[in-house]
Formats: structure tokens, C-alpha cells, sequence
């Protein structure tokens, strides 16, 4: 029986080899669970939900013992709403800087609530408060359903002039591929991780340029698929790149530069 365990801090990077001086390939967030497929001095080799894998440090890692039941698999749920999210040690702003951020996205198990505050267990184990403004209020078993192409537009543009980071699946800093997965995982679409394995992910359409709609992905690179981004009309697309100013930008598909990068479109 495979191992499997739950990532306890908020951002935690995943490697592509067991050292932090290698490069980062993607992220993990507080409360996602990992399939353990080695050990090694420190590190676990893990497969993440949409199936990306990578190297952890064992320390961000909680194992899941025998007869443990899962983190936030059943019962109700906080889901971080906003992009960032205080949790605090009681219900009070003010009494003590906050215990730690979460990123939008993140699921968390609910042990009560007071007033306009709701109190979380976290994977550790250990108890939180989080404002009701900054959390969705929902249950383990919700189905999550698939939102309007506006919907996920509107998303997208929350997360404008926030950082490019290589790697990042956060609004602390966020890679091309992270960012429309993030967008549309937040809209009840689930993408895989890297442009070029979206690119070619079963169940996406292919869509010629001339018939490009809203919410529809566009693919770019040279010689393959080294970029992605989240077309949202009138030639325009929404994206986290490098190109000028490494952040969440809105670029137009006639610039010269994507002009001669294209490579084609997929919609989910």
C-alpha cells in the first residue's frame, strides 16, 4: 500500500532532485495531499493531485498513519477565497500578528465558528482563526462546478502585476502553466501542469486561431510549446511571463513578439 501524506506548511517548492540547489519545478500548498513514492536522507519523492512529481523536504510533510483519515476529505471545509489569506491564533486582528498566509485555493477543515470569524484545524493539527470574508464556506463532498468563460476571465484578472516566478502556483509568484491551471481550478476545471503537456492534455480541443473565443488557451514557442496563456478576446490574452516586465500582464496576440511564437489554441 502506497504511502501517502499532507503538505503542512502554506508554499512549500518541490524539486527536481532531492537538494535546494537544484531547479524548482512546481509547488505544493498547505493541505494538499502527496503520494510518497520514495524516501530519501531528508526528502520525499512524491506525486502530486494533478499528478506532477517531484522531490519535498520531509519536514513540510505529514505521513498519514494507519487508520488516519485524509485532511479535509470529509465533513465542512473553508476554502481561501482571497488571494492571500491571514489565519489567526483567536479571533482578533489585533492581539497578535498572524499565525500564517494561506493562497487562494487552499481547503481547510472547519472546527467552528464565532461571530465573523471560523475556526480551522489545520493539517497539523493545531487550531486557527480565519475572517469569514476571506473563506468559501463548503463541504468535502460539494461538487465543484464548471463556471462561465466571464467567470474565468474575471478570475484571471485578479491576479494582474502579481510576480512571474519559475515554478510558482501561488499569487506570491506564479509560472505561465501555474497560473492557468490555478485559474481554471478555481473555476471547476481541472488542468495539468507545463504548457507543452497542456497542450496535448486529453479532452482539450483543438481551435484554429480565426475561431479563438474567450477562456480559450493559447500555446506559444519556438521549436515546441514553451508558454501558455488565457486568450480573453479582442486579440487580447492574459498571461504570467518574463517578456518586459515579469509579471501578470494582458498582451496582444499582433505584437511581433507572439505573433511569431504562436503555436496554436486548446479550449477546456
Amino acid at each position: 500500500m502506497q504511502t501517502k501524506g499532507v503538505v503542512l506548511d502554506p508554499v512549500v517548492n518541490l524539486y527536481s532532485q532531492p537538494s535546494e540547489g537544484v531547479d524548482v519545478v512546481t509547488q505544493a500548498i498547505l493541505g494538499t495531499e502527496l503520494a510518497i513514492w520514495e524516501s530519501r536522507e531528508g526528502w520525499y519523492y512524491v506525486r502530486m493531485p494533478d499528478q506532477y512529481q517531484g522531490w519535498i523536504e520531509a519536514t513540510h510533510v505529514r505521513l498519514y498513519g494507519e487508520g488516519d483519515n485524509p485532511y479535509a476529505a470529509t465533513g465542512q471545509l473553508a476554502q481561501a477565497s482571497n488571494l492571500l489569506v491571514f489565519l489567526y491564533r483567536e479571533p482578533d486582528v489585533t492581539a497578535h500578528a498572524p499565525a500564517l498566509q494561506v493562497p487562494i485555493g487552499a481547503r481547510l477543515e472547519v472546527a467552528g465558528a464565532q461571530d465573523e470569524w471560523v475556526q480551522v484545524i489545520l493539517p497539523d493539527r493545531s487550531l486557527r482563526w480565519v475572517q469569514q470574508g476571506d473563506v468559501i464556506l463548503t463541504t468535502a463532498d460539494a461538487p465543484v462546478l464548471r463556471t462561465s468563460s466571464d467567470e474565468v476571465i474575471a478570475t484571471a484578472k485578479r491576479f494582474l502585476d502579481l510576480p512571474y516566478l519559475w515554478g510558482g502556483t501561488t499569487p506570491l509568484g506564479i509560472d505561465c502553466s501555474g497560473f492557468v491551471q490555478l485559474v481554471y481550478h478555481l473555476n471547476g476545471v481541472s488542468l495539468l501542469r507545463d504548457a507543452d503537456i497542456q497542450f496535448t492534455q486529453p479532452g482539450l480541443q483543438s481551435v484554429d486561431q480565426a475561431d479563438l473565443q474567450p477562456g480559450d488557451l493559447i500555446f506559444f514557442g519556438q521549436t515546441g510549446i514553451t508558454h501558455v496563456g488565457l486568450y480573453i478576446g479582442d486579440g487580447r490574452f492574459i498571461h504570467a511571463t518574463t517578456h518586459q516586465d515579469p509579471v501578470v500582464q494582458i498582451s496582444r496576440l499582433d505584437e511581433p513578439h507572439w505573433t511569431a511564437l504562436y503555436q496554436g489554441a486548446r479550449r477546456p
